[in-house]
């Protein structure tokens, strides 16, 4: 099983990304010291590697499961990009927003008919109180 040297993978994906060093040691509450730090090891605790991940959305624990017996990744969930989870709730919202259109619509109609309904009713109390 070959080894993954994790800050490396780190160093690389926040090279290509927009962020400066010294940004993304603040958007991980590190000193940019502490990010070099970062860059040069091998193995890292889950939980900052996890705050790693939303920073620069990019899945480095993909480099680990890699490594592990197919049988074991079958049973993981997929990491979902934030670009896939913000287009699935753009979406999500956008469906909503019609439904709440057409209930709306619905509404507005049942009003009417209500409206109506009652005018005819009243109607037709007049034309009885006239006989």
């Amino acid at each position: 099983m070959a080894q993954v040297h994790i800050g490396k993978k780190i160093k690389d994906v926040v090279n290509k990304s927009s962020y400066s060093v010294t940004e993304f040691a603040k958007k991980i509450n590190r000193s940019r010291d502490v990010a070099y730090k970062i860059f040069a090891k091998e193995n890292m605790d889950t939980g900052l590697l996890q705050k790693i991940c939303r920073v620069l959305d990019h899945d480095f624990f993909k480099y680990y499961s890699k490594e592990l017996p197919s049988m074991v990744q079958e049973e993981q969930e997929p990491y979902v990009k934030r670009e896939d989870m913000m287009d699935y709730l753009a979406n999500e919202l956008k469906a909503c927003k019609r439904q709440i259109s057409d209930l709306e619509k619905k509404y507005e109609l049942s009003e009417k008919v209500n409206k109506l309904m009652e005018e005819k009713l009243e109607s037709l109390r007049k034309e009885k109180r006239k006989r």
